[in-house]
């Protein structure tokens, strides 16, 4: 039995032995190089991703080319273009790896397929459907009450090593700051100290 999965598997709900081999049998290990796309728009998703290690990222491209960074997934999260594959349309997202990924994919259908078969399977995928809810939820309250300081200073409280694993201009578009706006952040912030 694979430790890795199983431990994801237990993050959200305990489950038998014979249920986490099951689910084994719906994921591969694979391996994301840095820049990746793992989802694109515009493509039909089927797979979710578990991250192992590394920073993958959701994006939206505008139409004069510029990105505004959603979210960062880490080791632990399931990511994917969960609402395209839930509603069988197009991502208008995309999905890409920031650093080298290593990880899980697996067929989204396949796990809905499990679901419908195995009660427990269900309560897992509502477990997970919740925790990308409260995910979201703080993500907009951030954005709509912090200022940009304190959000980055949150982001440096969940993944502490940030600055040294990405670029600035990823951070600064998940902040929806310029790059040179993050500078000065953290110039500030190193000069009082509490980076």
């Amino acid at each position: 039995m694979n430790d890795d999965i199983k431990n994801f598997l237990n993050s959200y709900i305990k489950l038998p032995d014979s249920l986490i081999s099951t689910f084994e049998t719906l994921v591969t290990f694979t391996e994301l190089e840095p820049n990746e796309i793992f989802t694109k728009v515009g493509e039909y998703p089927t797979d979710f991703y578990i991250v192992k290690t590394g920073i993958m990222r959701s994006f939206l491209l505008n139409d004069n080319g510029t990105e505004t960074t959603r979210a960062f997934f880490t080791s632990g999260d399931i990511t994917g273009a969960n609402s395209a594959m839930m509603q069988e349309i197009p991502s208008d997202v995309n999905y890409q790896s920031l650093t080298k990924v290593t990880g899980y994919k697996g067929s989204f259908h396949e796990l809905i397929k499990l679901t419908l078969k195995h009660h427990e399977f269900s309560l897992f995928y509502i477990k997970t459907l919740e925790s990308a809810y409260v995910k979201a939820e703080d993500i907009l309250l951030k954005i709509s009450s912090l200022t940009a300081t304190e959000r980055y200073l949150a982001l440096k409280k969940r993944i502490p090593n940030i600055d040294e694993l990405i670029t600035q201009k990823y951070i600064a578009s998940y902040l929806n700051i310029s790059p040179v706006q993050l500078s000065r952040i953290k110039k500030k912030l190193s000069v009082n100290k509490l980076s």
